[in-house]
């Protein structure tokens, strides 16, 4: 199947481009009255028309062609995620190249940096909406999250980013760019229901209040109740249920002067992570396992709000300043129950109670003047910004107990005690960054363009341990850069090489007592970039060198602690298309080539490879609209996709295999309504996406997504 979706992509991508949409021209001549028609050039933070964008935001805070920026960038814009019908954001990222989804299998808890970027996770690191960090915590459960309803776009910078962003792994990033207020804002009703009995009624209405369209206005509502996969054998579902509101307004100040304001609030509630157990000896089939929490206790209560605004003034034809800011908070409950230990009887399972409660509080402020300057004929795009980052970090964890399981005749609805203070952890994490950079672009002729930036960052990193009754202190100050070159041959090809760096700071201290240094990313990249002259494609290939040092692993002479002489390298090629190949018909096809490995270590994983980090991945997905005939406005959508198999130790002693899954849409589209039949994995397969090995000799599974059939109705007005 891998080789058929390699020649797949490589056959549609670099074939499809002379198919570009042409106007057909009528046989008799008509005179028509003189009609003045103005291009309006794609905004960056804007909707994307059909599948390929042109302009970004994210890979250098200005408004810069895709072609421009000197590393690999993938953007998915509205039209794409209502075809294939993404209910996530996890969901959205299955089509993109260097990107692993699922590695914790079908999560119902909603974590959205379930993901790697180019071998390195994203947990913690890589969430952005609106060009700020978003209220994260690497080792907590109170993270941040987005519902895809209300995003506008996804774009997705590979490999590091320190230098506009600051801290963060080296993978890269993923930037949510929300729905904002505009006079054409579209105003829509959606019913949704689905499998598993799922329903989500939403609404997305906006426009001007005034008749100078100075004031904007957009609300966008949705609610959603689902049961998931998981179900226990006493029948008790495992279900998920969801309300968001984001209200939002933009007020012109005058010609030169916006100021929009943004608002969110989002309610989840989940029945819990569904732990499963397979007994020693057992495959890794679902039907051999079993849910080792309490259908009546387990549970994952999510609440979170933030309110930001974006202000924009030009000064004057060539500077402009801008500032966003974001406030949030989010609070989390968290019941759950894993496995222990299982008895020398073979069937008597020990389980594992825990209950946490967290709470992140968050403010992010990036400032910035951006000027375009000419010396002689050089043109200079200039970028200086200055962001700060404050975080307020709760985490309390309570121990509790409840009876064994038996693996083969399991008896649930047992008594559970939970300790009435915390016990297990009750800490405080207080985080404060500051990051000064600079950045030009640099157009030397009409075809070189150099892309220089730098930036320093000051962090200080707070814990306060209340049950051991400490406080400790890290300070990190660290340089980031970026270099890179562009040619723009005039003919649509860019070919590009780049450098850049990351850094993330390590919380903990070694043998010694010495505070951990942050983890430095680094990488080289050169690839090519190709467009037509219409703009109706975008081919990336990107070949990459990433490395990451400072890393931990097992102190030999000290056991008990971790010392930072690790090391891992990543590896790459990656290849995407996104086009509009003739009218009516759009192609994304994506292949990863990553070869990831431990370079240095002091325990078994020298020398190996990380666990759940594929060798190989492709997708493509096909989506054909029919312009005429009676039909005209029906729509046919077909994925699949290749995820390679993943070691699920340390060791690589044993393997999680690969899998292929397909998908499938049907759409139909009259006047205001539009009719849509969106179906994830088609074919219903059974897959793994993360095992690992747990108590007893058992495997702990964590399975992916089953068959997804959702049938969606919208009406606009």
């Amino acid at each position: 199947m891998l080789r058929a979706v390699q020649a797949g992509l490589l056959s549609l991508a670099f074939t499809g481009a002379s198919q570009a949409q042409e106007s057909r021209q009528s046989d008799v001549a008509v005179t028509l009255p003189a009609v003045r028609v103005e291009a309006r050039q794609e905004s960056a933070t804007g909707p994307v028309p059909g599948y390929v964008a042109e302009r970004s935001l994210t890979g250098t805070k200005t408004n810069t062609p895709i072609t421009e920026v000197p590393q690999s960038i993938s953007v998915i814009g509205r039209d794409e995620l209502d075809d294939r019908g993404a209910l996530s954001v996890v969901e959205a990222l299955r089509y993109v190249p260097g990107v692993v989804t699922q590695t914790n299998g079908a999560d119902t808890r909603g974590q959205d940096d379930w993901i790697n970027l180019r071998g390195f996770s994203g947990i913690g690191t890589s969430l952005y909406q609106d060009g700020l960090r978003m209220n994260t915590n690497a080792n907590g459960f109170a993270n941040q999250r987005s519902e895809p309803y209300g995003l506008e776009r996804l774009e997705i910078l590979l490999g590091p980013a320190s230098v506009l962003y600051g801290k963060g792994d080296a993978g890269g990033i993923v930037n949510r760019v929300s729905k904002r207020p505009a006079a054409d804002s579209p105003r829509e009703m959606e019913v949704q229901i689905g499998n598993r009995d799922s329903r989500q009624l939403g609404i997305d209405i906006g426009g001007a209040v005034d008749e100078q369209e100075r004031v904007l206005y957009r609300v966008i509502g949705l609610g959603m109740s689902a049961d998931t996969q998981d179900k226990y054998s006493t029948g008790d579902e495992v279900s998920n249920t969801r309300l968001y509101l984001a209200p939002s307004l933009t007020w012109k100040l005058g010609q030169d002067t916006s100021l929009t304001l943004l608002t969110e609030f989002l309610r989840d509630r989940n029945d819990g992570f569904a732990f499963r157990y397979a007994p020693p000896g057992a495959s890794t089939r679902k039907s051999e396992s079993l849910l080792v929490g309490e259908p009546k206790y387990t549970g994952f209560d999510h609440d979170q709000a933030s309110v930001g605004y974006l202000f924009e003034h030009k000064l004057n034809g060539a500077w402009t300043v801008r500032q966003n800011t974001r406030l949030s908070d989010v609070d989390v409950t968290y019941r759950r129950i894993t496995s222990r230990s299982l008895e020398d009887d073979g069937r008597t399972l020990q389980r594992r109670l825990r209950e946490f409660k967290e709470d992140g509080k968050q403010i992010a402020i990036d400032t910035q003047i951006e000027g375009q300057v000419k010396t002689g004929s050089i043109e200079h795009t200039l970028l200086l910004g200055l962001d700060a980052e404050k975080q307020n970090y709760h985490s309390r964890a309570y121990t509790g107990e409840t009876g064994p399981l038996d693996i083969y005749d399991p008896v649930y609805g047992q008594r559970v005690t939970v300790s009435p203070t915390p016990d297990f952890d009750d800490s405080r994490q207080r985080l404060r960054q500051l990051g000064l950079y600079v950045q030009d672009q640099v157009k030397l002729t009409p075809n070189w363009l150099i892309t220089l930036g730098g930036r320093m960052d000051w962090t200080t990193l707070k814990f306060l341990d209340y049950l051991a009754d400490t406080e400790t202190e890290q300070k990190d100050n660290k340089f980031t850069k970026r270099f890179g070159i562009n040619y723009l041959t005039g003919t649509g090809w860019t070919p590009y090489v780049s450098y850049a760096e990351s850094f993330l700071p390590t919380v903990g201290r070694d043998a010694n007592n010495a505070p951990f240094k942050p983890t430095e990313g680094k990488q080289y990249e050169v690839g090519i970039k190709f467009t037509p002259d219409n703009g109706s494609s975008l081919y990336t290939v990107a070949l990459y060198d990433l490395r990451k040092t400072n890393a931990l692993t097992v102190d030999t002479a000290n056991p008990d602690f971790q010392t930072q002489n690790g090391a891992v390298r990543s590896r790459g090629l990656e290849l995407e298309a996104k086009a509009n190949l003739a009218p009516g018909v759009d192609l994304v096809a994506t292949y990863t080539y990553d070869k990831v490995k431990i370079t240095k270590g002091n325990g078994v994983e020298q020398g190996k490879v990380p666990t759940a980090t594929p060798k190989q991945m492709a997708s493509t997905w096909l989506h054909y609209r029919l312009q005429e005939s009676i039909l005209r406005g029906l729509g046919i959508g077909f994925g699949a996709r290749y995820v390679g198999s993943t070691y699920r130790d340390e060791a690589n002693a044993s393997k999680t295999p690969s899998y292929t899954l397909f998908d499938a849409a049907l759409q139909y589209e009259t006047g205001p309504w539009r009719f849509a039949l969106n179906v994830q994995n088609l074919a219903n397969k059974e897959y793994v996406a993360t095992c690992y090995q747990a108590v007893g000799d058992g495997n702990q599974c964590l399975y992916g997504q089953e068959r997804t059939a959702v049938l969606n109705a919208r009406y606009r007005f």
